[in-house]
């Protein structure tokens, strides 16, 4: 009986961790270094972009900067 309950509890606790695919990349969510944002910026360049913040963003947070890519590019 113990032992049921034991697996029972390990499967809940696997479930929950489980990633159901609407979560953020890392590159799009987590507190700004300067590791993340020049990763960031320099794969927004490659594209032909500017990393900038969103309006009203949190500059603390990589998931409220956008890749923006000037009109007739």
């Amino acid at each position: 009986m113990i032992r049921a309950l034991l697996i029972a509890a390990a499967a809940l606790a696997c479930a929950a961790c489980e990633d159901d695919g609407s979560s953020k990349t890392w590159r799009e969510s987590g507190d700004v270094t300067y590791d993340t944002l020049k990763s960031a910026t320099e794969a927004c360049k490659a594209k032909g972009g500017e990393l900038r913040l969103k309006n009203g963003g949190d500059p603390t947070q990589l998931g409220d900067y956008e890749c923006v890519q000037e009109k007739g590019r």
